[in-house]
C-alpha cells in the first residue's frame, strides 16, 4: 500500500502545477488575489461549488473559528476566510503540502487569518474546545483509525459546535479485492459504510449526525476528473516517475468503475457537539 505521505508528495495537483497554471493564464504572481487561485487550488470533488455548499451547511460567520482537517494545499481554508472574514486553521500530516499551503496563502495576503499546522488528525496538536467549526473534504478515507480521528475532532470542537465533512462511503457490494486495490493505489486505508461513520461519530461523543447523499453529483464529475488526471501524465511523470503515475491512474480507473457500479458513493455528514 502506498503511504499517505508519498501519495500526496506525488499527487498530480500540487504547488508546481498550480503555479504553472497561473503562468499559463498570465497571472502576475506578485499581484495575486485569493480568487485568482480558486480555479486551481480546490482539489476535491465539485471544486469551488462544493466548498460553497459545505460552507452554507456549516453556517459560518465572521466570528467562526474553523479547523480544516487534512487541509492539503489550503484552497478551502483560503476561500472560507476570504468569503466570511473568519479565522481558519488548516491541519495536515504532509509537511510538503503544509508548506505549499503556507506559501500560496502568503502569496494572496491571507497569512494573518489562515494558518497551518503539520500534524496528525488522530493526535491533533491543538487545544481543547478551540474551534466553532470543523470541516474536511474527501480525506477521512485515508485514515484507518476512525475512533481516534473523531475523538480528536470532538476534543477540539467547542460546545454547540458543528462538524461538516464529505467523504466516499462504501456499499456492502464493495469487495475485499476492490478495497485492497484502492488502498494500494490511492492510500484509501479506511473506506467505510455510512452506518459505520454514524457509529464512529456518535461514539466519539457528538450529540447528533445528519447525512446527505452526493453520489449522483460526484458520479457525474468523476470521468471528467479522471481525464484531467490522465492529461497530467507527462508533467507528473517527469516530476515523480512514470511508474508511480501509472500506478495512480490504474487505481483511479478501478475507483471510477466501482463508483459507476454503485459500490462507492459520496456523502456529506453534519455532526453537532452538545
Amino acid at each position: 500500500m502506498v503511504d499517505i505521505l508519498t501519495y500526496y508528495d506525488e499527487h498530480p495537483i500540487n504547488e508546481s502545477s498550480i503555479l504553472a497554471a497561473l503562468a499559463r493564464d498570465k497571472k502576475n504572481r506578485n499581484e495575486l488575489l485569493p480568487s485568482d487561485l480558486f480555479p486551481y487550488d480546490q482539489d476535491h470533488y465539485g471544486g469551488l461549488q462544493a466548498v460553497i455548499a459545505l460552507a452554507k451547511r456549516a453556517e459560518f460567520s465572521s466570528d467562526s473559528k474553523v479547523l480544516d482537517v487534512c487541509s492539503g494545499m489550503g484552497g478551502p481554508a483560503r476561500y472560507i476566510s476570504n468569503c466570511y472574514g473568519c479565522r481558519v486553521v488548516g491541519l495536515d500530516i504532509n509537511e510538503s503540502r503544509t508548506l505549499s499551503a503556507m506559501r500560496l496563502t502568503r502569496s494572496v495576503g491571507l497569512e494573518n487569518s489562515v494558518t497551518y499546522v503539520c500534524g496528525s488528525a488522530t493526535a491533533m496538536p491543538l487545544a481543547e474546545n478551540a474551534f466553532t467549526h470543523i470541516i474536511s473534504q474527501e480525506a477521512f478515507l485515508h485514515i484507518a483509525d476512525k475512533a481516534s480521528l473523531f475523538k480528536n475532532c470532538r476534543k477540539v470542537l467547542a460546545p454547540r459546535g458543528r462538524m461538516v465533512f464529505t467523504d466516499w462511503v462504501a456499499s456492502g457490494d464493495l469487495s475485499a479485492s476492490e478495497h485492497s486495490i484502492l488502498g494500494d493505489g490511492m492510500a484509501a486505508a479506511g473506506i467505510h459504510q455510512e452506518v459505520d461513520y454514524r457509529e464512529y461519530i456518535r461514539s466519539a461523543g457528538f450529540a447528533s449526525v445528519e447525512t446527505e447523499d452526493l453520489s449522483g453529483w460526484w458520479a457525474e464529475i468523476l470521468r471528467e476528473r479522471f481525464e484531467m488526471y490522465r492529461s497530467k501524465g507527462e508533467e507528473a511523470g517527469e516530476a515523480f516517475g512514470l511508474q508511480r503515475f501509472t500506478a495512480f491512474i490504474e487505481a483511479y480507473q478501478v475507483f471510477v468503475e466501482v463508483v459507476e457500479a454503485g459500490k462507492l458513493g459520496g456523502a456529506r455528514f453534519t455532526a453537532y457537539s452538545s
